[in-house]
């Protein structure tokens, strides 16, 4: 997966390093004038879950988690033609097909894969009025690869989960979005002109959800579904809160089937949605805790290994109706594929709400021929 390449990189070029320095050694009074953090760190730390399947019933284990930390910030352009996580067949619940085949009597996801993005990017050019460009790089924040181990049936330890992830993670992310699996939380807040001439300030939150192909107002619409979505938007009995400026009035308006009472569609297919700022509902323009993952059951993964762990918490990391589990230490995943951009975010306003965000050049190539 390429998205581990810069990681495998780094990890060369400090071995490398190391190998070439010469060693000399140091009594304690020169040690004692010396003081630093490491480059690359090892976390190693346990979780005891309850985990509470589609029909199985609720079972205690024990997850082990490595985590290998980069101490270092990272500014990369990076591009995949096809990033595709947890492709297998899933029925609409989200529920695993057993490996003989679906049961073609229960419905099944029309997505076949958890994650799907074609012309995947981080950063992005930007030309300017004198003709000149200006580079914009996916920053980020003390990068980590961690591994999930388990216990297995057979008493064999096994790799139960995958992920790369961020401290911090800022900047535009492109791609033609057609099935997404995770944690996607949108602010959406700006300025709304009614009648063309009355300002009214808009806020709500959008989430991810499933439409049937073809129909937006399908079986799933305006309900939160973060298995396969190909939609986002702002949840039935969810309220918009609409205020004159200056705030001298407040409306609550609460959508009904993705649409609110005088017509607008709250609900928006993913691919219209060319790129996205992560971290621009935050004051820094970067966002904690970014990370894609694939692990073989639902596993909460800790935010912070080195921070208030309780080693006997519990926690139902799986329900029947897709609900998330909110807890301050830990996020949340399902089986399979999974991307975690939390609260804080993506941000988009009213008008981007509706009509969609174009992409952003994301290729530079020789002036000469053209600039992307």
């Amino acid at each position: 997966m390429n998205l581990i390449r810069p990681l495998t990189a780094l990890l060369l070029i400090a071995g490398h390093s190391s190998a070439m320095a010469e060693l000399t050694p140091l009594d304690d009074s020169s040690l004692s004038e010396y003081s630093g953090q490491a480059f690359i760190t090892i976390d190693n730390y346990n979780v005891t879950q309850t985990t509470a399947g589609f029909s199985a019933a609720p079972e205690e284990v024990n997850t082990e988690f490595y985590r290998v930390n980069i101490g270092a910030d990272m500014e990369t352009h990076l591009s995949i033609d096809h990033l595709e996580l947890g492709k297998f067949d899933r029925y609409e619940n989200g529920e695993p097909c057993p490996a003989s085949g679906c049961d073609p009597s229960r419905m099944q996801e029309l997505n076949d894969a958890d994650v799907s993005i074609r012309d995947f990017a981080l950063g992005h050019y930007e030309k300017e009025s004198d003709g000149s460009v200006t580079s914009h790089p996916f920053k980020t924040v003390n990068p980590y690869f961690e591994l999930a181990f388990e216990n297995g049936d057979n008493g064999m330890r096994e790799v139960v989960g995958v992920r790369i992830g961020f401290e911090q993670a800022g900047g535009v992310l492109s791609g033609d979005i057609e099935s997404m699996t995770g944690n996607i939380d949108v602010l959406i807040k700006g300025t709304e002109w009614v009648f063309g001439f009355i300002p009214v300030q808009v806020e709500g939150q959008a989430y991810l959800q499933y439409g049937e192909e073809g129909d937006q107002n399908g079986e799933n619409s305006g309900s939160l579904d973060p298995i396969r979505a190909n939609y986002i938007g702002i949840l039935d009995g969810d309220d918009i809160s609409a205020g004159l400026i200056p705030d001298s009035y407040l409306l609550e308006i609460t959508p009904e089937d993705c649409r609110t009472s005088t017509g607008t569609d709250t609900c928006q297919p993913l691919d219209k949605f060319q790129s996205l700022e992560v971290g621009k509902a935050s004051d820094s323009g970067m966002v904690d805790n970014f990370f894609i993952s694939s692990q073989t059951k639902d596993i909460a993964w800790a935010i912070d290994p080195n921070g208030n762990l309780n080693p006997s918490y519990g926690n139902n990391v799986r329900t029947g109706n897709k609900t998330m589990v909110v807890d301050e230490n830990f996020t949340q995943t399902f089986l399979g594929g999974f991307v975690n951009i939390p609260s804080g975010g993506l941000e988009l306003n009213p008008h981007e709400t509706v009509e969609g965000l174009p992409r952003m050049p994301t290729r530079y190539t020789d002036a000469a021929l053209g600039l992307f």
